[in-house]
């Protein structure tokens, strides 16, 4: 065979292997973060005990949903990469300085938090809840799991702090939205920001697909997680192991109660050792046993709401 028929047939298998490679980056990126109905399950077998969770969870939402966006107002707003974003804003009737950011979990909406905003608001916090990423009525084509959003989050803060400067602000969110308010946790956040909690986040997206590559598609994820992170940073602007909530956690002076439960096998349970080791600053952690991915407020709602409480009232007046 002739040299240059050999380097011919040679390109032509890197070509092939390059795009074989692109195709399957996409098809996860896609499957992982679009907005179809393709998506990781959090449970792929349930018990019955897990559907009686399961149920409760979609019957809370769906009994809260009319009550907060009866009582809220939109937000729109525009990112600093030209992203328009949503959120939800109750307000108290009567004036106050306190509010609350919650934040939702993946493939969910803000309107989806309507039971969460009604335990804050009988608190007495203002509540804003923004949609993510390609959420909701906020744009895009893609979900950031929580990194492009941590800096929506902080833009979120700016526009309370510009409608009232004495705001004492405190930042919460759920799965992927745990994620969020973490990573922004490792931005430069005004003074205004006093606190954080989160239930059952992740430690970064490249952990946490590593998990769903095993529970999912019953594959090692080394090496080809490698390859889908580099498309995923040129094509969505982020590489899995840079969206770290360790990390951020490693800059943050901010208080946090953590929160997670014993069997979660979403977001495994051993992910709060690592994230409570990281938090720089104050820092507390709530583990409610036999407790599923999001289910620490099904199984022990008067703890976890009575912790929640106690912990915020350290820093908010």
């Amino acid at each position: 065979m002739k040299k240059s028929t050999k380097i011919i047939i040679a390109i032509s298998a890197v070509a092939a292997v390059t795009a074989a490679l692109a195709a399957i980056s996409k098809y996860f990126c896609d499957y992982a973060m679009g907005t179809g109905k393709k998506s990781f399950r959090i449970n792929d077998s349930l018990d019955s005990k897990d559907n009686e969770y399961k149920n409760t969870l979609h019957e809370r939402r769906n009994n809260y949903r009319e009550w907060f966006l009866n009582l809220s107002e939109d937000v729109y707003l525009l990112t600093n990469d030209g992203v328009k974003v949503h959120a939800l804003l109750a307000e108290q009737e009567e004036r106050t300085h306190r509010y609350v950011i919650i934040c939702h979990g993946y493939k969910n909406t803000s309107d989806d938090m309507g039971y969460q905003a009604y335990n804050f608001y009988n608190m007495g916090y203002n509540v804003l809840a923004p949609d993510g990423r390609a959420s909701g009525r906020t744009a895009g084509k893609h979900i950031g799991m929580g990194w492009l959003e941590r800096r929506d989050l902080a833009g979120y803060v700016n526009f309370i702090i510009a409608k009232d400067n004495h705001a004492e602000i405190v930042l919460y969110g759920v799965s992927m939205g745990a994620a969020e308010v973490m990573m922004a946790a490792g931005e430069k956040l005004p003074d205004n920001v006093k606190a954080i909690v989160e239930d059952c986040g992740y430690t970064s997206v490249w952990d946490e697909f590593a998990v769903q590559f095993r529970r999912i598609f019953k594959i090692p994820h080394m090496p080809l997680l490698g390859v889908v992170s580099a498309y995923s940073k040129a094509v969505h602007g982020f590489g899995f192991k840079e969206a770290s909530a360790v990390k951020a956690l490693k800059k943050c002076k901010l208080p946090i109660l953590m929160i997670h439960g014993t069997e979660d096998n979403f977001v495994p349970y051993e992910m709060l050792g690592r994230l409570y080791d990281a938090a720089a600053g104050e820092k507390e952690k709530l583990v409610i046993e036999g407790a599923g991915h999001l289910q620490s407020d099904i199984i022990a709602p008067e703890i976890y709401w009575s912790s929640i409480e106690e912990f915020i009232s350290k820093y908010v007046r």
